[in-house]
This record gives C-alpha cells, structure tokens and sequence, in this order.
C-alpha cells in the first residue's frame, strides 16, 4: 500500500537559497503532500565531504516549521563502484545530515550496471561499509535503478544483505531502460515492487538518446520537443502506462512514493493534478498515512 506521497526539491531550483527551501517545503505543504525530498547538494551543506554546522543548523531551523517529513537524495555523481575515496565519504556525511533533520531515507542511485565485476564488487562493499553508521541512525539507505534493470539493482541490494539497505524503483528510469516495451517493464516492475521501500514516479516517452542526440539532454527545451531522455514530466504527458503502474504497486509495494517534477518554471501548475492522480491511483484516500 501507499503510505505517504511526497514531492522532490531539485537540486538546482534551490542554489544554496535556504528561503528558495522554505518557499518550496510551504508550497507543497499547502497543496497537500506528505512529504518532500531534499537534496543537500542544492544547499551547500556539505562542502569537501563535510558537514557545514553552520548552514546545518538554520536548514533545520526552516524544516521544524513544517509539519511535512522528510526524505533526502543523495548527490547524483556519487558512485560507489567507482575508484574516488571522496564519493564514500560525500554518502557517509549525507546519511549524517538526513539522520539530523529526521529523514527516513537516503536515496542512492546504483553506479554499477552490468559492467565488470570489479566495479559491482566495489559497490557491494562500499554499501556494506556504510551499514554501521546506518545502524545508529533511523535511516534507510535506498538503492535507486538509473542506468539499469530492476533486476540488476536487486543484485546489489540482495548482496549487500543489510536491513537498513533497501530497493527503491524509479519509475520513470525503468521505462527508459527497457526503452519504452511496456511488458519488460511491468515483468521488471513486478519483480521488484514486494521488496521496494521507496518509488519514483514521473512520466517520458521511454527514448533512450542515442550518441547524435546527447546534446538535447544538455538543453532541456529542445528535450522536451523530441520527447529524448529522463524528462521527468507530469504524470500523462509522456507514454508510461501509470493505471498498469498502479495495479501491481497497490497489489505488491508498501512504502512511500516520491512524484519528482525537476522543471517547476514549465510544470508547476500540472502539479495539483498530478497528485490528484496518484491519490485515486493509490487509492489512498482509504490509506492511513505514515
């Protein structure tokens, strides 16, 4: 079942503004969310792999006025599989940060995707390091698909073995993945809903770009016009089949879902709408919030 739904904070809507969060956490209280993610890279909390007490201190400041909860995404480059000490260290002082303002979980998107075994080793055992420090907090970490399959990031969480490391599904990745066969998806889907704690929803048209076309993901605008990449749009402006969505997230998911609109200058008035939609997917009118 759903049990709260939340709305994310881009990274570079915010600039280090803490009045930027502030306006935003209002807004989305207002509309009647349960919750928001929170990105710390957009607010210069943690610079060189450490906390900034200071900036810490009035960013919680501004969250204790809300009665929202809260979720945080970790910082996008972070990749576990990689070779850089600095990415282990960036995620350590993430979950620090997410364990002070009262956050359930860390998002962590998967760096290794069906690549060499060294590198899905590598993550494997950077998550593992992590699980200490998870264990004294009340945060998740959980692991997100981007460039892979449900069923890959599964590996990894599956190995790393922890109660505290869980599977959090993006929709909107996956359909890309599998470049938009709506039966792959929905068996992927299906797969990994009974042990996902946390799921993405937004919308695209399941077009990978290929090598010609990088460039349009650079300019979001001329995107938008060929319907290429991780868009991130409104639920119904793009060809995920959200009413099959929900037909296995309401029979196989118990968790929080997160709807991440990244461009409020061109989707913020689709926003109301959209979390009518999820409501009368969810069904959640009949759910008892978390």
């Amino acid at each position: 079942m759903v049990r709260a739904i939340g709305i994310n904070i881009d990274t570079k809507r915010l600039s280090g503004s803490e009045e930027k969060l502030k306006e935003e956490i209002e807004k989305f209280e207002r509309l009647g969310f349960d919750c928001v993610e929170i990105p710390p890279a957009g607010l210069d909390v943690i610079f060189n792999g450490e906390i900034v007490p200071e900036r810490l201190n009035r960013i919680v400041q501004v969250l204790n006025c809300s009665s929202l909860k809260f979720t945080v995404h970790g910082p996008d480059p972070v990749d576990l599989s990689s070779n850089r000490k600095e990415d282990l260290q960036i995620l350590s002082a993430t979950i620090d940060f997410a364990s002070t303002i009262g956050a359930q979980t860390v998002v962590y998107h998967c760096g290794w995707s069906n690549e060499s075994e060294e590198k899905k080793f590598r993550e494997i055992e950077n998550l593992k390091r992590l699980c200490t420090k998870l264990e004294k907090t009340n945060v998740f970490l959980v692991v997100e698909n981007t460039k892979q399959t449900v069923e890959q990031t599964l590996q990894i969480v599956t190995a790393v073995n922890h109660p505290k490391v869980k599977l959090l599904i993006d929709v909107g990745h996956l359909f890309l993945r599998v470049k938009g066969d709506e039966q792959k998806f929905l068996e992927q889907l299906s797969l990994g809903l009974p042990y996902t704690f946390e799921l993405h929803v937004h919308d695209n048209f399941g077009k990978l770009e290929d090598d010609a076309e990088r460039s349009l993901s650079r300019e979001l605008h001329f995107a938008y016009l060929y319907g290429v990449g991780d868009l991130h749009l409104p639920l119904g402006l793009g060809k995920i089949p959200f009413e099959r969505v929900f037909d296995l997230v309401n029979e196989k998911f118990d968790g929080i879902v997160v709807l991440e609109i990244n461009d409020l200058n061109r989707f913020e008035r689709d926003i109301p709408e959209t979390l009518e939609k999820l409501k009368i997917l969810s069904k959640i009118g009949g759910v008892q919030r978390a």
